[in-house]
């Protein structure tokens, strides 16, 4: 006598199924037929047999909760995903609205109407009046072409699939460099850059992220100082290096501080102390900054300056190049 089991199993999404029998066999003597200890062995196998076959469902049920399980983690990961893109998109969009309508249009408005006023009444100024309002359409045509120098390099960065190669470069060199762009606008407001970071430091990191953090500090520090020094120092510390950018300028409070830190911070034409700035340099410097895994601090008190700290942790390949590549002259892009 033999006894066949055969059980059919479901290869996952292929829609394919295997069949796995085992026969057993064995042989019943005549004169146990028909007994209490034939039935009672058969009663026997059949539990046995049922047994094991309730248990190998019942595994293969637990393997596809776990998968489905799996399924569902996986979307639900998805959906949050798409979900920040779109919040983040959202929020890039709010922040531009906000930027182009108040940041742009109002200095773009104020140069047409200084300029018409110039050309309409050409032979009844004087010429230390057409002088002045010359020097303010220069001075705001200066502050859109740095605010839109700003915008395109915050959305060009917005892009996560923009793809970044890691290189070594002189940090005091680039401090000379970024100076080097303000230069005319320092001069007409008195004030002195002063570059204190340390000769020979190289930073090992995306260039032109580190670029435009700096930038936006010393932008910063320009619109918010009437004059004395703007310094950048920094050398190499334990397990990264430090870079400071100090301005003698207005000063933030507490709240202020509060502000610009909380990752909810949105653009704002309202000023400091009814002065310039529209926020967007601070936003563009954290973006960069978790671009580059650095930290930042501030440390400011009102009329008696501000104190930004980043910190550059270690992050050097194997072998640094010998020379530091040299950043190209000019402006940011």
């Amino acid at each position: 006598m033999q006894l066949t089991c055969q059980l059919l199993t479901k290869l996952g999404y292929l829609h394919m199924y295997t069949h796995n029998a085992t026969t057993l066999l064995f042989t019943i003597p005549k004169s146990l037929l028909g007994s209490w200890q034939i039935i009672s062995l058969i009663s026997i196998l059949a539990f046995i047999l049922t047994y094991s076959i309730l248990k190998v469902i019942m595994k293969q049920l637990l393997i596809k909760q776990k998968i489905f399980k799996l399924l569902i983690e996986r979307k639900a990961r998805e959906i949050t995903q798409k979900t920040d893109a779109l919040e983040k998109n959202m929020l890039v969009q709010t922040r531009l609205i906000s930027i182009i309508s108040h940041d742009i249009i109002t200095p773009l408005r104020f140069i047409h109407v200084t300029s018409k006023a110039l050309l309409d009444n050409k032979q009844r100024q004087e010429d230390e009046l057409q002088d002045e309002m010359l020097q303010e359409i220069s001075n705001t045509a200066k502050e859109l072409e740095l605010l839109s120098t700003n915008i395109m390099n915050w959305i060009k960065y917005q892009n996560e699939n923009r793809r970044l190669v890691k290189e070594a470069f002189d940090l005091h060199e680039m401090a000379n460099q970024i100076f080097s762009i303000f230069q005319g606008l320092a001069r007409q407001k008195r004030i002195r850059f002063v570059n204190e970071v340390h000769t020979g430091v190289v930073l090992y990191q995306y260039m032109e992220p580190v670029k435009i953090v700096l930038y936006n500090l010393i932008l910063n520090a320009l619109n918010f100082t009437e004059k004395g020094n703007i310094t950048i120092s920094g050398g190499n510390a334990q397990r990264g290096i430090l870079l400071k950018v100090q301005d003698e300028g207005v000063g933030m409070t507490a709240e202020q501080i509060e502000n610009v830190m909380s990752d909810t911070f949105v653009v704002s034409s309202a000023t400091i102390d009814k002065r310039k700035g529209n926020g967007l340099g601070y936003i563009i410097i954290k973006d960069m900054l978790k671009l580059v895994d650095a930290r930042f601090i501030i440390k400011s008190k009102k009329n008696m300056g501000t104190m930004v700290t980043i910190f550059f942790p270690n992050n050097e390949p194997e072998v640094l190049p010998a020379k530091s590549q040299r950043l190209p002259t000019g402006q940011t892009s």
